[in-house]
């Protein structure tokens, strides 16, 4: 595949591609994060932590073509391509459809390589440019973020508004596309009373799935919430502030309990939403492939229609060598009844991969 874009681009084109941080950088247990558009997002929605990564409100297109930005993905020494290979995630820094020719192009391009793709958004998507979208080569999951309906007007004051989502929803989910809801961030003693409502909504425009995500926090977006004038009391009782004081730009996660995730878990199946705790289950899930975050070794599996569990994993000696063909070293920490479990994802993020690429269907 790499083949093809080596004869089709320019050594211009292709060093310019190289230095782009995608040829670089390594997989998230989510996939390897793919940004349509860089300078920030103009949603400047009050609980986003983008701002303090030093992003502003004026994004513009991704300079690399979608030719040069697929062929800086598959230089990246950690990305496997194919339906069983990296998992791709589109979303996580800026709404990917600001400039929606320029996305279709490079979901266009990047469905090519056949990887599962993800991505979440806020946008309005139109009947038309949904089926545009449903006719393309690899698995497409969508997610679209509704988290609230009472406190747009504080929480999303620039963002399309929920009605569009929910036209969105029901127009991915007519073109035969598996949407979910994206119900993240979920603030406790603020929007965690809105989830039934929000999820019933979703439901009832076509939506089959929902991904439940936790908070995450910084200094500033404390007080702007503080400011706003919400009750961060829950918040409060879960962080230490003066942590958040001391350093202003780190992020924190502000978990939901056990039994919050639990009820949320046990919500949505009695809607009829198939529930996730994490965005990388709900793209395996899509794709029928097993989950390359080993969810179902770690106890965050939500037991999905996917059954992760029940798939046989490749032989320690098999892994060996798929290992030496790809050239790269690695400790195999142990194996569990035949199953392989890794830790060593901050090295080699391929090793994760290979869990999935080794599965006899």
């Amino acid at each position: 595949m790499r083949q093809r874009y080596e004869e089709l681009l320019t050594e211009e084109q292709k060093q310019k591609a190289l230095r782009d941080s995608h040829s670089k950088r390594k997989p998230r247990f989510c996939g390897l994060t793919v940004h349509f558009t860089i300078g920030g997002c103009p949603y400047r929605c009050s609980y986003c932590y983008i701002y303090d990564m030093g992003l502003g409100t004026k994004p513009s297109p991704n300079p690399l073509s979608p030719e040069e930005l697929t062929y800086a993905i598959l230089a990246n020494r950690y990305f496997v391509s194919g339906r069983y290979g990296t998992l791709i995630a589109i979303g996580a820094i800026s709404e990917p459809f600001i400039f929606p020719e320029r996305a279709i192009s490079y979901l266009q391009e990047l469905s090519m390589l056949g990887n599962p793709i993800q991505f979440s958004t806020k946008s309005y998507l139109s009947s038309s440019y949904a089926n545009e979208i449903s006719r393309l080569p690899a698995p497409i999951n969508p997610l679209v973020t509704i988290v609230t309906t009472d406190l747009v007007d504080i929480l999303e004051p620039y963002a399309p508004s929920v009605d569009k989502r929910l036209e969105t929803i029901r127009n991915l989910s007519s073109a035969g596309l598996k949407t979910c809801l994206f119900l993240r961030p979920i603030i406790v003693g603020v929007n965690y009373r809105e989830a039934k409502n929000i999820m019933e909504l979703a439901y009832e425009s076509g939506a089959q799935c929902v991904v439940i995500g936790s908070f995450r926090i910084t200094y500033s977006i404390y007080l702007q919430l503080k400011n706003l004038g919400l009750d961060l009391k829950e918040v409060e009782q879960r962080i230490n502030t003066k942590y958040l004081r001391k350093n202003p730009r780190k992020q924190y996660t502000i978990p939901l309990t056990t039994e919050e995730k639990r009820k949320l878990i046990l919500l949505a199946r009695k809607i009829g939403l198939t529930p996730f705790k994490s965005a990388c289950c709900g793209n395996s899930s899509n794709a029928n492939v097993i989950c390359p975050s080993v969810c179902f070794e770690t106890g965050f599996c939500t037991h999905c229609q996917n059954r992760c569990w029940e798939r046989k994993r490749p032989e320690l000696d098999a892994v060996r060598e798929a290992l030496r063909i790809l050239g790269i070293t690695a400790e195999i920490k142990k194996i569990i009844n035949n199953k392989l479990l890794v830790s060593t994802w901050e090295d080699n993020p391929v090793i994760q991969v290979l869990a999935r690429r080794l599965i006899k269907h």
